[in-house]
């Protein structure tokens, strides 16, 4: 899986001004904040209780921040899965795929606590999505060393010798193979192990609290299982 691309889109989600505004019921408040952050951003789905807690939100901003993400965990998936084009209809179909697999998305938010520092905590159950694991290796080889085959190229030299467009027309083939497959196994979609997942929300100088970036991309790296490390046994 290519971490460091999550970590980034994670990181760029949690730098929009999504700041809890600082009240007399800061853990009620704190509560609704997480559970909305987590259907705005998995779900696509917001209600007036989260847009009246979070400083500044519009719905704009909301449907802004669920688009942003489908788009970053689009870029992730074609990643991992070795898919090397900017092909509009590949991206979007990508895109398509993680809004459905998203609509799945499984989790519990337990009510905020505040600690003894002032910060607020909040336990979050993360059921990980398990569909990825359902692609096998052998599948992914066999179907680019077929596309190969049949486009005539046999040797190291022959692939090494195509033209970028030519390359990028076997790029799409294989990317629109291998996406079907995935979108053919979303009725195999199932769960894996519960994670429990704290995030934690830091009160600045002007009496705010925001989101910990790091236990944010925790929860962002569990949502969905690439590699099959929840997988229930």
């Amino acid at each position: 899986m290519k971490n460091w691309k999550r970590i980034l889109a994670a990181a760029l989600a949690s730098a929009a001004v999504l700041s809890l505004s600082g009240c007399k019921d800061t853990t009620k408040d704190a509560t609704v904040f997480v559970k909305g952050e987590l259907d705005c951003t998995y779900l696509g789905t917001y209600d007036k209780e989260y847009l009246d807690v979070v400083a500044d939100m519009t719905e704009a901003d909301a449907k802004e921040k669920y688009d942003y993400n489908v788009e970053a965990e689009a870029s992730i998936m074609l990643g991992y899965l070795d898919i090397n084009t900017t092909d509009e209809t590949v991206v979007e179909r990508a895109e398509k795929l993680v809004s459905d697999i998203y609509s799945h998305a499984k989790y519990t938010v337990a009510n905020a606590e505040k600690l003894k520092s002032g910060d607020l905590a909040v336990e979050v159950t993360v059921s990980p999505i398990e569909l990825l694991p359902l692609l096998t290796d052998e599948f992914v080889q066999d179907t680019w060393y077929n596309i190969l085959a049949q486009n005539g190229v046999e040797t190291q030299d022959q692939l090494d010798a195509l033209s970028d467009d030519a390359y990028d027309a076997l790029e799409v083939e294989y990317a629109n193979i291998v996406l079907g497959e995935l979108e053919g196994l979303m009725s195999q979609l199932s769960y894996g192990e519960d994670q429990i997942i704290m995030l934690q929300m830091k009160k600045d100088d002007d009496g705010y609290y925001s989101l910990v970036e790091s236990g944010m991309q925790k929860l962002d790296e569990v949502m969905i299982d690439y590699s099959g490390s929840y997988t229930a046994d």
